[in-house]
């Protein structure tokens, strides 16, 4: 780690990452909040996160556009073109222009999985392999950190000045990560493919998903993923009827859990990297499942105590298994393939996560929801044993790096 922080480039691109997404965390809980106001419909509000998802079905198509151009230079038109996007939120007035909330709601999403592509692209481009794990570990503790204190000015700037001075707010945490992106000059980075070099557009489109699944490791490291998200995604619901009908509490405790959860995640990404060093990725991985299987276990018992730690080790759970698998991929795949293969990667994961979510709102009012907690428990413990024990997978390369 020592190592990153003394490098410049690093450094620059660390900052500018950071100024982007206090914009981006406190803008995208008061989008929220904002339609709940304008329309005092809970089921509209949802649609605000439905609209953020959405761009997960078109992974193909961002992780292709990615790949097609500098990575440094997408990411430098990716903040622009969203930070002008924001600035329509100043047009909204009345109920009416709902529309426009949702339409920079929806670009916004793209504009996420571009810069999350890119900014993977170039840092595999800038971090030597051996490296990936911390880098991507730092981001992580970053995102997690900022998961608490940008909704937290989001909501403080909106309440005192309104939605517009939230807009101006993430429109110029662009610009400065745009002007710090220009001082990041003579970066390694992807060149851009010239015509000959690029092969039929339906091949390119899919080679993301055929890079991934084709291989083993990568088919089973994200595939493991998967299935544990498609379990923990039932809990969602779930929380709720932990908190009120277990603990006796107001919904409003989760914000308290919840806090818990980011310390605990803030730590998972700063711990990471020294993990991967020394088990390596797959192994790492495993560590992740197993914390999440304790935390969805202690949840059972149901008492306040419980509640936190179990907050506190699935916090510190999410950070180790994602970085985890997000290192494999940037490691086992080439420069101009990264932007396919991330973007497919967070398709596959994300599809079973939302639709366990779906299905998690309707069990929740059949089974109590110890019975939830207990089976995604089960869930996880059977990814994190089948990680370790699968053949097909070998010892990875950063482990004999290690030693």
């Amino acid at each position: 780690m020592r190592q990153l922080l003394r490098d410049r480039r690093f450094l620059l691109l660390f900052l500018g990452q950071t100024i982007n997404m206090v914009g981006d965390r406190a803008l995208l809980v008061v989008l929220a909040i904002y339609v709940k106001e304008l329309t005092g419909s809970d089921a509209m509000a949802g649609v605000v996160f439905v609209l953020l998802s959405v761009p997960s079905f078109f992974a193909p198509l961002t992780g292709l556009l990615v790949d097609r151009f500098p990575r440094r230079l997408t990411l430098i038109v990716n903040d622009l073109a969203a930070g002008v996007l924001v600035l329509g939120l100043l047009l909204v007035r009345h109920p009416g222009d709902l529309w426009i909330v949702f339409v920079v709601t929806l670009g916004y999403g793209f504009a996420n999985q571009i810069f999350t592509a890119a900014r993977g692209g170039l840092l595999h481009s800038m971090v030597p392999d051996g490296m990936l794990g911390e880098a991507n570990g730092l981001f992580s503790s970053l995102g997690q950190g900022l998961r608490i204190f940008g909704p937290l000015l989001g909501a403080a700037v909106y309440a005192s000045l309104g939605l517009g001075a939230v807009a101006l707010l993430d429109t110029g945490t662009f610009l400065v990560s745009v002007l710090v992106l220009l001082m990041l000059r003579r970066a390694p980075d992807l060149a851009r493919p010239q015509p000959h070099e690029r092969g039929r557009f339906r091949a390119d489109l899919v080679a993301g998903v055929r890079h991934i699944l084709g291989d083993r490791e990568l088919r089973g490291g994200v595939l493991a993923v998967a299935a544990a998200l498609g379990a923990a995604g039932l809990v969602n619901p779930a929380m709720f009827a932990a908190v009120e009908q277990g603990l006796g509490r107001p919904a409003a405790f989760i914000g308290v859990i919840g806090a818990f959860q980011g310390a605990g995640s803030v730590a998972g990404g700063f711990v990471v990297g020294r993990l991967i060093r020394r088990f390596g990725e797959h192994r790492t991985a495993a560590i992740g499942f197993a914390l999440s299987t304790a935390g969805l276990a202690l949840v059972i018992p149901t008492t306040d105590v419980t509640m936190c730690v179990a907050g506190i080790f699935v916090g510190l759970s999410i950070p180790i298994f994602m970085v985890a698998t997000t290192t494999l991929v940037q490691r086992r795949t080439e420069s101009g393939l990264q932007g396919r293969a991330l973007t497919a990667m967070d398709a596959v994961i994300d599809l079973p996560f939302v639709l366990s979510m779906a299905a998690g709102a309707w069990i929740v009012g059949l089974v109590e929801y110890r019975v939830i907690y207990a089976f995604s428990a089960t869930a996880f413990a059977a990814v994190a044993a089948y990680v370790l024990v699968a053949r097909q997978w070998r010892v990875d390369a950063s482990i004999s790096h290690a030693n």
